[in-house]
């Protein structure tokens, strides 16, 4: 699952893809880009579809 998008420190960054398996991996920055290249760090995680509504669910209700 190769995906190439733009990261801004502080920012939500968002990108869509198929993904073939579920999963948590982490993410780093691809292009030299300065300082704080190395810090550059994520994750993302492919869950089953009941495990997301389950989530939105529960911070649905977290936020009420």
């Amino acid at each position: 699952m190769r995906v190439k998008q733009d990261a801004t420190p502080g920012f939500v960054s968002r990108t869509w893809f198929t993904p073939v398996k579920e999963g948590t991996w982490e993410i780093g920055c691809s292009q030299l880009c300065g300082l704080g290249h190395y810090r550059m760090r994520g994750e993302y995680r492919v869950v089953s579809q009941e495990a997301w509504v389950r989530w939105v669910t529960d911070e649905v209700e977290r936020l009420r």
